[in-house]
């Protein structure tokens, strides 16, 4: 769960790279996972203190968030790339979670402050939110709790069933305690400091115009000088010399850890499995002190325009460079590859990661220039047969300047790496894509939009071209004795005859549909609700639509290629590839026998997201890369 989430590590701390919006989205989405874990609120003062101390840096750290409460961190964030870096203060986050608290049914506890301060807070609250459930107040004695004490209060707290304990003891005393009681508590703990004044009135807080000119701490020091002139002016000046320092220490290791990505059509983007992995690659490679520039190609989206994003120069701290192509499909690809591979001869990279076969064909010319490249083969993509004689050519080039003049190798499956061995006598590494277990959404929106309801239908999902085989499903699903519907969600790519054929297909049954190219909330309501999810291809790099669809904890029927059998081994339900009558066999199996779907969904999502990790994959790879380096 943690991996989900992006941070920028300052002064050693680990800063989320987030806004008050995406804060209280992850809270709601995670509530249960998070209960007995604490969130911390950081800024200049706990951010240098935890520099200072290693055993408090650890308590920052070690709980589920640092969020950036002083707008000095948002902005470093953003000076390190992360641009859409925020400030999301605890004083202003917890009002708003009392908003969200009217319709959620949230219940809160207050744990610190004075006893009259919690008297007029529990007074300003009543009256301001009057659907508060506050389910709790206690205002600790200003020393060290007896064992007796403390066990009394965390039975107190817990009795109480509280959502949300928000804990007002000031740092660095607030974060100690919460990282002593994590796991003890069964609410999430959220260390807000003098948030509990604000919101009771009894200290003023800085007008926004100072705080968003980080000119809260003048405000502060007129409220109580003698406390903070001495603790602002270590803290301050503090931060400013050591995180000055830090940046020049990040640029010169930046300058070492130069990489480029070539290959994919763009990110973010769900477009395609190479999209997905270049995000997470690199999202989580930048996370772990890497620069990395990705080269988008321009030129419209698969699924159509309305798919279209504004083009970005930075994502999640990634640089991102757009090489401008042909919007002829045949002609896209090989342009791009020529083009970024020439303008990434001038990025003084220590090194290019190529991915897919196509791109490779540029391979050769960073290395005439001493510059290191890596290859990941994502597929055997010159077998696919929407492309022609001459494509193929082009994409077994490829593939063979890989194998003879890529530095490193990466494969997705055990079959290809066998390929690479057979075919060329080259090593080459085994890194399969990772997935991160999602949480599964009630229906809603695909019942608005395409009249499903939750176990009513089958899903495929994937591009809709030939090799993916979904011809074969629906000559296997019209046969079928079932009132279940078939949904086909995808778009299309380089096969436009083929998607017309489907298109035919799927209007001659009024219980297929399909949806075209989907993302977002319909996506995830799509997988959470399925009866079961279908992958009848002929050709696999390493389906990321399968990792996803196990993730949510689907029953899944896949072709018995090496691509998908090594992916699922016996939690998945295999037929012959191309042969339509044993594929609906499977499907009668499933109709007719529920149980059968209740004994393959049980341990799918778990057995899936532990075999396959992101964290897993990035190591490794950087593992490779440092042996280049």
């Amino acid at each position: 769960m943690k991996s989900e989430l992006t941070y920028c590590t300052i002064l050693k701390t680990n800063i989320n790279v987030t806004n008050m919006k995406d804060t209280i989205a992850y809270l709601e989405q995670h509530l249960e996972e998070l209960r007995g874990n604490y969130i911390c609120v950081s800024n200049v003062h706990t951010t240098v203190m935890a520099f200072r101390d290693e055993d408090y840096r650890a308590v920052q750290n070690g709980g589920a968030m640092a969020l950036p409460d002083g707008k000095p961190l948002s902005i470093t964030s953003r000076h390190r790339g992360f641009v859409k870096a925020d400030r999301v203060p605890g004083p202003d986050l917890m009002p708003k979670m009392f908003e969200e608290s009217k319709e959620k049914k949230y219940r809160h506890y207050f744990y610190g402050g004075k006893k009259e301060t919690l008297e007029t807070l529990e007074k300003v609250l009543k009256q301001k939110y009057p659907w508060l459930c506050i389910a709790g107040m206690y205002s600790p004695p200003f020393r060290e709790l007896t064992a007796e004490e403390d066990e009394d209060i965390v039975n107190r707290i817990n009795d109480a069933r509280p959502d949300f304990i928000w804990i007002a003891l000031g740092a660095p005393k607030q974060e100690k305690w919460m990282a002593a009681h994590k796991g003890k508590l069964n609410g999430i703990m959220l260390g807000v400091g003098a948030a509990f004044e604000f919101e009771a009135g009894t200290v003023a807080r800085a007008p926004k115009w100072m705080q968003e000119l980080c000119l809260e701490w003048a405000f502060r020091i007129v409220q109580d000088p003698v406390r903070l002139i001495p603790r602002y002016i270590s803290t301050n000046a503090s931060y400013l010399w050591n995180v000055h320092k830090e940046n020049k220490i990040i640029e010169r290791k930046k300058r070492d850890k130069r990489i480029a990505m070539i290959g994919h059509k763009r990110i973010p983007s769900r477009e395609g499995g190479v999209e997905i992995v270049v995000e997470e690659l690199a999202t989580r490679l930048v996370r772990d002190g890497y620069t990395v520039d990705a080269y988008n190609r321009s030129g419209y989206h698969v699924s159509g325009k309305q798919f279209d994003e504004k083009r970005q120069k930075y994502y999640n701290g990634i640089r991102i460079y757009t090489i401008p192509t042909f919007q002829n499909g045949k002609l896209n690809a090989i342009v791009y590859s020529v083009l970024a591979t020439i303008r990434a001869l001038f990025g003084r990279y220590k090194l290019i990661h190529f991915h897919a076969e196509g791109p490779c064909v540029m391979l050769w010319l960073p290395r005439m220039f001493g510059i290191k490249t890596v290859a990941t083969i994502h597929g055997l993509d010159w077998q696919r047969s929407k492309w022609g004689g001459f494509a193929s050519a082009v994409l077994k080039y490829g593939e063979k300047t890989a194998a003879k003049k890529a530095d490193a190798v990466i494969v997705l499956s055990k079959n290809i790496q066998d390929y690479f061995e057979r075919e060329y006598n080259r090593k080459t590494y085994f890194i399969p894509n990772g997935i991160s277990k999602p949480e599964k959404r009630e229906i809603n929106l695909i019942r608005n939009k395409y009249g499903l309801k939750k176990d009513g239908y089958f899903l495929f999902l994937a591009r809709i071209v030939p090799e993916k085989g979904v011809h074969y499903l629906i000559e296997a699903y019209n046969q079928l004795q079932t009132d279940k519907k078939l949904v086909i969600a995808g778009g299309s790519s380089h096969s436009g005859e083929y998607k017309e054929k489907i298109n035919a297909l799927v209007q001659a049954n009024p219980d297929i549909v399909m949806t075209n190219f989907v993302q977002g909330q319909i996506l995830e309501e799509l997988y959470s609700n399925a009866y079961a999810f279908i992958l009848p291809s002929d050709v696999e790099g390493m389906a990321l639509s399968l990792l996803e669809a196990m993730s949510y904890g689907n029953c899944c029927v896949v072709s018995d290629i090496p691509e998908n059998t090594e992916v699922v081994e016996d939690h998945a339900i295999t037929f012959k590839k191309g042969d339509v009558e044993d594929l609906r066999k499977k499907l009668q199996g499933l109709c007719d026998e529920p149980e059968l779907i209740i004994s393959y969904r049980r341990n799918a999502a778990n057995f899936i997201c532990d075999k396959y990790n992101w964290d897993n994959v990035v190591r490794q790879t950087e593992e490779i890369y440092e042996e280049q380096l």
